[in-house]
């Protein structure tokens, strides 16, 4: 554990976003509706848009007479960063957490890591919780807190537990994944079956219940194969809402994700508040100053001219087969292709050149990507037609936020011969490591006495709209 986790511990131009030809969902348009379009109903009354269409703008930051009251309670003025003492302040924080432990359905992990009955693994939210995710003996997937109902043990270790490496010691514990047939407290050895169940409690009382001393269950729902956890501690969790399930359905058809498996997976520690994090994700204002891998794959550079911007969109017509002479009306700050991968690009590689076998469902090269996110992007997926990357953002204190990344491949794809993990990953894991190296250093750079909020450019509506639901919601709550 370090030392910065240990603290945590202790106390405790404007441009429209078009559509692509076949209604994906880019980057810059994630930034604007999508996200907001999940956020919104992953989390009811978030923002209190009204459904509109791709094409249409996103639900604007709240209106003046709504911000009149934060504003003059904690100096923010709505298109602006947010006072320091939100990135830093334990009490904040907290409350932060608890805000989004009642609300958010986290994106955990995919289905396929658990895929025989006995497998587990643990995951983390905030300072303390954790919770077990395992497939039991009947093959359900089931998720409980990692809290021993005895005296409150840990069953399952976690990032900060000790770790005793003396092999003379007498205490055993499971690790954070593996295989298991019981959970065994570390303390006085009391058993809980794969479902929950005590199985096993020595010497207690006459008058104790057993079948009332299950592990405590933690809310979970599959959504696309994909695991979802919420840490809520009301009885029934928030819903998902319709639409989240179109933001991540549109995706979950196209490329069947469901039937996908982890082809390979990477843990990326941020040493930065988790509204930094996402504030990053949700625009891509920085991504051709701070991101050349990525815009030379993608067409996300908004640094571009708008006479750069044309010769660009013609070299993209011509390879999607699409008629140029459309573009000549584009106006100043049009982007007609934005889902679209560059020239000589048919996935999200390197060199353009393929990665694994097409996904199932997927009959050729479309030269396209897709993208669909989940409460303000902490859970994140960029498809294409041979691979998707899927990332995760988690708070984890005031500043620490986990991330992690699993790249989805064809579930007969076999590494070695169909793919090679690194070359999957190459993409994702340049970018995500530039993304943190930003990342943190603005949040030292907020550290400075020197620091003021700024202003949000014309390109990052994104953050502004997500600051702003943060200030009305969370901080007003």
């Amino acid at each position: 554990m370090t030392e910065k986790e240990s603290e945590f511990e202790a106390e405790t131009p404007d441009r429209k976003p078009l559509v692509s030809s076949r209604g994906k969902i880019s980057r810059r348009q994630f930034t604007t509706t999508s996200v907001i379009v999940g956020a919104a109903a992953a989390m009811p009354g978030l923002l209190r848009a009204e459904p509109h269409s791709d094409a249409e703008p996103a639900a604007k930051a709240p209106a003046p007479a709504r911000t009149a009251g934060v504003a003059s309670r904690t100096g923010w003025r709505a298109g602006t960063t947010i006072p320091a003492e939100y990135y830093f302040e334990v009490e904040h924080y907290k409350k932060d957490e608890r805000y989004v432990a009642d609300n958010f359905w986290l994106l955990a992990d995919h289905v396929s890591r658990i895929s025989e009955p006995g497998d587990y693994f643990v995951f983390k939210y905030g300072i303390g919780d954790s919770a077990i995710v395992v497939r039991d003996e009947s093959g359900e997937i089931r998720a409980f807190h990692n809290v021993c109902r005895h005296r409150g043990s840990r069953l399952c270790r976690h990032d900060d537990d000790p770790r005793p490496d003396d092999e003379r010691l007498s205490v055993r514990q499971l690790g954070e994944s593996g295989n298991a047939q019981v959970f065994r407290c570390p303390y006085h050895a009391w058993l809980y079956d794969l479902d929950g169940s005590l199985i096993e409690a020595y010497d207690v009382h006459e008058d104790f219940d057993v079948a009332a001393n299950g592990l405590i269950p933690c809310h979970l729902q599959i959504q696309q194969g994909h695991i979802f956890l919420n840490f809520s501690r009301a009885e029934k969790p928030p819903s998902f809402g319709d639409k989240f399930e179109w933001a991540l359905d549109e995706v979950g058809a196209s490329h069947r994700l469901a039937d996908l498996k982890i082809a390979t997976r990477q843990y990326y520690p941020i040493r930065a508040n988790w509204k930094l994090a996402l504030e990053n994700f949700l625009e891509c204002y920085h991504c051709g100053p701070s991101h050349k891998s990525l815009v030379t794959t993608h067409n996300w550079d908004y640094t571009l001219t708008d006479s750069q911007e044309m010769r660009l969109a013609k070299k993209i017509a011509a390879q999607l087969g699409t008629d140029a002479s459309a573009l000549q009306g584009m106006g100043s700050g049009d982007r007609p292709f934005e889902g679209e991968l560059n020239p000589g690009f048919v996935t999200g590689s390197l060199d353009g050149k393929p990665l694994a076998p097409l996904l199932p469902g997927i009959r050729d090269w479309t030269h396209k990507t897709n993208i669909a996110t989940s409460g303000y992007s902490t859970g994140y997926w960029q498809a294409y037609d041979d691979h998707v990357a899927v990332a995760r953002f988690t708070p984890r204190g005031p500043e620490f936020t986990d991330c992690e990344i699993f790249w989805l491949v064809h579930p007969d794809a076999v590494e070695g011969k169909d793919y090679e993990s690194k070359d999957v990953m190459a993409l994702w894991d340049i970018t995500i490591r530039e993304d943190i190296w930003i990342v943190e250093n603005n949040h030292l750079g907020i550290r400075s006495g020197a620091y003021g909020p700024g202003r949000y450019s014309k390109n990052e509506d994104g953050p502004s709209e997500f600051i702003a639901w943060y200030m009305n919601d969370v901080v007003k709550a």
